[in-house]
């Protein structure tokens, strides 16, 4: 299977980026003969990173050289092979990787801890986890299920390509029917009438998360609340002041970095998170109003949480009391590009489904330009230039939409007709994905100060690997 890694989120040159195409395959005996061992821009990315950092790359091997100047944040790693991201996610190639330290960091004490670390004896108790939540399916015996083709999706078997322009392998999204977290299947945490911090990343191909704290697994959603939480980070660090929320909604490759407070929780109660996000692509909208939830006894539980005694005392600061540290928005833009997200149903069957998503431009006239992976550079920012990208979204889906290579702000939304909305409170520090909603035009905010070739995407992973990413060079 090829392979390349991307830190997602992190800012690192072009070589150790994870680009799509600088995938590799191992040092295997068996490759037939003429069979292509690596992709089109791995040899140019190995000299570069040689002649830059002296280490060199093997034969079935990259070197990334990471230089972790970010804000402390919370980052994950996952693979970026160009047409099979989703199945090298599904497989679980992905993990976080947590930046800590320097200007934009807490004092020791300040937040919950300890988190894990390496060599940790087992009696060890957290009260900082980061928690990665996925869907996913499974053979009767345990092995992962993936669909082998369309049918799976809209039950739609032909003719394809060649008799149509409809692909057989491609799934235009991935539903699982169980709920998998840190790679288990509903599991409970033991926890005690104290603060935590949960880093929350949503490993999903195409779910929408709508988490959620309550006293019982079954009930009626939309359910109460049991427990709020207290968002103070987002994909780039410390949000500028704690938020606090009923629900988290979380996209595909978002984290979302809480503060839980079980004090008020009596021992031996029985806490659940939930997901009353759809089983179905996401719109936007509320749940029990714009969609059904999630099935309450399978995609609608993700974990239990079991209250026991407290065995040492909180000394951490109260979430409604902390101060984060120092939040700097980008400076003023020097230029506007008006990019689509478009869906492009089958031109020779006339109910053959979206066939691919595509990204692109706008016209002068307003009108989508879409356009595949394979067609010219059209965003093309110079070294140290502040752009604003409105992403029009022209889809009926809400995309999440992630640019590799920088952290950005979101500015705001505006749909056609009515009046620009601001960010949502827990969107105002710097993200890496954003949220675009269907019949609106997303405002972004980004500084593009590392020269090199990088991507943009849909991170719902069936869209990126089926069209739905485009290139984009600096300088």
């Amino acid at each position: 299977m090829p392979i390349v890694t991307h830190l997602h989120g992190g800012r690192n040159t072009e070589e150790s980026d994870g680009y799509t195409e600088a995938w590799y395959l191992p040092d295997a005996l068996n490759l037939p003969a003429g069979y292509a061992a690596v992709g089109s821009f791995y040899e140019a990315f190995k000299g570069k990173f040689e002649d830059r950092f002296g280490d060199p790359w093997g034969r079935g091997d990259a070197v990334f050289q990471y230089a972790n100047e970010e804000r402390a944040s919370t980052f994950w790693f996952h693979d970026h092979a160009l047409g099979v991201t989703r199945l090298n996610v599904y497989a679980g190639l992905a993990g976080f990787y947590l930046l800590r330290g320097g200007p934009a960091d807490l004092p020791a004490g300040v937040l919950p801890g300890p988190a894990p670390r390496p060599g940790d004896p087992p009696s060890r108790k957290y009260h900082e986890i980061p928690l990665v939540i996925q869907d996913r399916s499974f053979h009767l015996d345990g092995s992962l299920f993936y669909p082998a083709g369309r049918a799976a999706f809209d039950k739609f078997r032909g003719p394809y390509i060649p008799g149509s322009d409809i692909s057989p392998i491609w799934n235009p999204e991935f539903f699982g029917n169980m709920m998998v977290t840190n790679g288990r299947t509903w599991p409970f945490l033991q926890v005690e009438p104290r603060r935590y911090r949960f880093r929350f990343l949503n490993g999903c191909n195409s779910r929408y998360l709508i988490l959620k704290i309550v006293t019982h697994p079954l009930a009626r959603r939309p359910a109460h609340a049991a427990l709020p939480f207290w968002q103070i980070g987002s994909e780039g660090g410390f949000l500028p002041t704690p938020v606090q929320r009923d629900q988290l909604l979380i996209a595909p490759a978002e984290r979302a970095d809480v503060i839980v407070d079980f004090a008020s929780a009596p021992v031996g109660a029985e806490l659940y998170l939930i997901n009353e996000g759809p089983d179905r692509a996401f719109q936007g909208g509320k749940s029990g109003t714009d969609f059904a939830s999630a099935n309450p006894a399978t995609t609608g539980q993700v974990m239990k949480l079991a209250v026991g005694a407290l065995t040492t005392p909180d000394t951490t600061v109260p979430p409604s009391q902390l101060s984060l540290p120092s939040f700097e928005p980008l400076g003023e833009a020097s230029r506007v590009r008006r990019l689509s997200l478009s869906e492009q149903t089958s031109a020779s069957l006339p109910h053959g489904g979206p066939r691919q998503m595509l990204l692109g431009t706008l016209d002068p006239n307003g009108a989508a330009v879409p356009m595949r992976w394979d067609d010219p550079v059209t965003e093309n920012p110079t070294v140290g230039a502040t752009e604003i990208w409105e992403i029009h979204n022209l889809t009926t889906d809400a995309h999440p939409i992630h640019i590799h290579e920088v952290q950005f702000q979101i500015l705001n939304r505006q749909q056609a007709g009515h009046a620009v909305r601001p960010a949502e409170p827990w969107e105002r520090g710097f993200k890496d994905t954003a949220v675009a909603y269907p019949g609106v035009v997303t405002r972004l905010k980004a500084t593009f100060d590392r020269a090199g070739r990088y991507v943009w995407h849909c991170h719902m992973l069936e869209h990126e690997d089926n069209e739905m990413m485009r290139p984009y060079t600096v300088g």
